[in-house]
């Protein structure tokens, strides 16, 4: 699948645990050799060293919404674990409804739920 931004229309509304509105959601599935971004039934093979995550058409999961900063958060692979890092975003980048200390990388648990903008993102290996 080429760089389209699978976010181009909301796939579910709901409340998230903290009330806030989330406006689309998706999968990062890491249990293969190469990561996949999984969204309405559409996937996308990501780096298995490290992707991007804004607005921006340069980042490898590009969100089309407007709290999403243009470079938001960075996911790393080292030694088979997985790790976030909000890139000092303005909205901030969360990691289970906690927000991230911008540039400190954190550990990616199977199930976390990151969410930047209205948007969630469920990590599973």
């Amino acid at each position: 699948m080429s760089k389209d931004n699978l976010f181009n229309q909301d796939t579910k509304h709901y409340q998230t645990d903290d009330e806030l509105k989330t406006l689309k959601s998706a999968k990062i599935n890491a249990s293969a050799s190469m990561p996949r971004l999984e969204v309405r039934g559409q996937s996308k093979v990501l780096s298995n060293k490290a992707f991007s995550i804004g607005r921006d058409k340069s980042n490898q999961l590009i969100i089309a919404d407007a709290k999403v900063s243009k470079f938001h958060a960075v996911v790393s692979f080292e030694n088979n674990t997985a790790y976030i890092k909000d890139t000092d975003s303005t909205n901030g980048t969360y990691l289970n409804n906690e927000k991230l200390i911008p540039r400190q990388k954190v550990k990616l648990n199977n199930g976390d739920k990151i969410k930047v903008g209205n948007t969630v993102i469920i990590y599973y290996k």
